[in-house]
């Protein structure tokens, strides 16, 4: 016998519907907000516990609900604005489907609080299970306040593929930002448990925004852009030359104020960006887009983060160029190291023992214009010493000197070795301080004066939910309100200085790779970057002794051939090759 078709329970179809706009309680407070910003709320507030999976609240001071509309709200379909097909061609809302609330009321308890503007009466309606359970008479509060709480109970598998509460918490938090971002003048609060997250005030300056968002520090890397061209006009922040970024992670593109994820349009500003970006450095832009309406299609994903363009070239072209111009404009230097790294002044400086090598900022590796092409050298095989020599003739190699303040040069019985003094240094430091880890055995600085540090709302979470990683590393952190924290003491490889940057490096990698990564592999992600900072590096000038150190500790490391990121610190040329290039074999 054939499979029999049957109608799944309006229950079932519920929850398979769910699955497409609740992913996550980020999807929630994603549609609850954008609820609130339709409504033309002033404040938007968020109140969450255990990150969203026990409770979520968005309360807002918008127009409010009449009790009837308040009852509709959670029939599936059922919108407030839109009415016709035509409407589609025309979306100025966020909103549209009717979709956000049933689905959310599908998977969870809900109560929503609502009063419409001059009513003397507000309404409460309670829901489980997708059902109204109860609808009575509320006090007049302004605006509308819906309350979710055990999300998912009803769906076990989902529940069970949510993340640590660090990794759905940022993601809330994401949310909250991305609104915030394109929505300025709403002033928007957050809180996990009694912990206040965000808190911005209401402003007409996006900048104003971004600052308050994300820090000065990010804000005074930026330059305004303002373009309009036919149907598109856009305007916004892009990072000013040489001020990239290493991760994607300050990228936002909002059209028609809605956040969207758009390949196009990220493709056209890295165009825009092409002769100004180092390899694997990206730029930092937020982006808000006014288009046409009629031109794009939102009503292509079910959470609205892709939308479709009728003209995606034209769209391309206007945003390349925009970018492409604003950096021909802006005759700047491509950030200040390289131009500090050639200067006298900086090439002699005050040479450092080996021993306390690093205490500033460091280039990971050497420059990428660098390359062996002569058929004669070699990487040295791991299975030879370093320090292999022949007894007899009471040889050892032994540094001759240093080529291009980058490299150490040794000279051996046979050949020539030529030794990368910061990827040398790196592989020692990295297993010296791994070793102290793994035997507890870390030195720890107390610092003279404390250095304070305020970080994003995301940098918070991470950091709180690793404080203990970091004190077990050296660094004794201490909450110092909302997201601002006091680093008091720190591995006694780092100097007090470099505290804030080091910790927000790591901060950094740890908001990249939250996801699915084990307590191993965050302590190694931040012993390498520990070691590839505080590594001596290329464009330092060193004694010979100097040298005859770090050849000797280089020696005594494991894997003395490769840096803990995999490239080679070793490269030989044999004497037969010298004398023969000299026609002398």
């Amino acid at each position: 016998m054939g499979s029999v078709i049957i109608k799944l329970s309006e229950e079932l179809a519920n929850c398979i519907a769910a699955g497409e706009v609740v992913e996550r309680p980020a999807s929630v407070v994603k549609e609850l907000i954008e609820n609130s910003i339709d409504a033309g709320a002033g404040t938007v507030t968020v109140e969450t516990k255990g990150s969203g999976k026990k409770h979520i609240r968005v309360t807002d001071d918008g127009t409010g609900i009449v009790r009837e509309d308040a009852i509709l709200a959670f029939e599936r379909h059922a919108t407030s604005k839109i009415k016709t097909v035509q409407d589609l061609n025309a979306i100025s809302t966020l909103g549209f489907r009717g979709e956000a609330l049933p689905s959310i009321a599908s998977v969870s308890n809900v109560k929503l609080l609502t009063c419409f503007n001059g009513d003397a009466v507000g309404t409460e309606v309670e829901l489980g299970n997708g059902k109204i359970k109860s609808v009575r008479d509320a006090p007049p509060l302004k605006g509308t306040s819906i309350e979710v709480e055990a999300l998912f109970f009803n769906i076990p598998a989902r529940l069970k593929f949510l993340k640590a509460d660090t990794t759905e918490l940022s993601h809330i938090i994401e949310v909250v930002n991305q609104h915030a971002l394109s929505h300025p003048s709403i002033k928007f609060c957050m809180k996990n448990g009694e912990k206040r997250l965000i808190d911005t005030f209401s402003t007409d300056s996006r900048l104003d925004r971004i600052a308050s968002i994300f820090g000065y520090g990010i804000a005074d890397k930026l330059m305004p852009i303002n373009e309009k061209r036919g149907y598109i006009k856009i305007e916004g922040y892009i990072c000013k030359p040489g001020m990239d970024e290493s991760n994607r992670g300050m990228q936002y593109i909002f059209v028609n104020n809605r956040y969207i994820r758009d390949r196009t349009i990220n493709h056209a500003v890295y165009e825009g960006f092409r002769t100004m970006l180092p390899k694997d450095r990206h730029p930092i832009y937020f982006l808000f887009l006014d288009i046409d309406p009629a031109m794009v299609d939102v009503n292509v994903h079910p959470t609205k983060i892709e939308v479709r363009f009728v003209r995606q070239n034209e769209i391309h072209d206007f945003v390349r160029d925009v970018i492409t111009g604003s950096m021909k404009s802006r005759k700047e230097p491509a950030g200040e190291t390289s131009s500090i790294l050639n200067t006298e002044q900086y090439k002699n400086r005050v040479k450092e023992t080996v021993e306390n090598f690093g205490m500033r900022d460091v280039e990971c590796g050497i420059d990428s214009k660098f390359q062996i092409s002569h058929s004669g050298f070699q990487l040295l095989p791991e299975t030879k010493s370093l320090l292999s020599h022949d007894p007899s003739a009471g040889w050892v190699p032994r540094p001759v000197g240093q080529v291009f303040d980058s490299f150490i040069v040794l000279e051996g019985a046979d050949n020539i070795i030529f030794i990368d003094q910061h990827t040398a240094h790196e592989r020692i430091l990295y297993e010296r301080f791994l070793n102290k880890f793994k035997n507890s055995k870390i030195e720890v600085q107390n610092l003279l004066l404390p250095v304070s540090i305020e970080l994003t709302a995301k940098e918070s979470v991470v950091l709180q939910s690793h404080l203990d990683i970091f004190k077990r590393l050296g660094f004794d952190i201490e909450s110092f309100g909302d997201n601002s924290f006091i680093i008091r003491s720190a591995p006694s490889l780092v100097s007090g200085g470099d505290c804030k940057e080091l910790v927000r490096d790591i901060l950094d990698r740890l908001l990249m790779h939250q996801q699915d990564i084990s307590f191993d592999e965050i302590v190694n992600d931040i012993i390498l970057i520990m070691a590839c900072r505080y590594a001596v590096k290329a464009n330092q000038k060193l004694s010979l002794e100097e040298m005859g150190f770090l050849v000797k500790e280089l020696g005594n490391t494991s894997r003395p051939f490769t840096c803990p990121h995999g490239r080679p610190i070793a490269l030989s040329i044999e004497k037969g090759q010298i004398l023969k290039g000299f026609l002398r074999k």
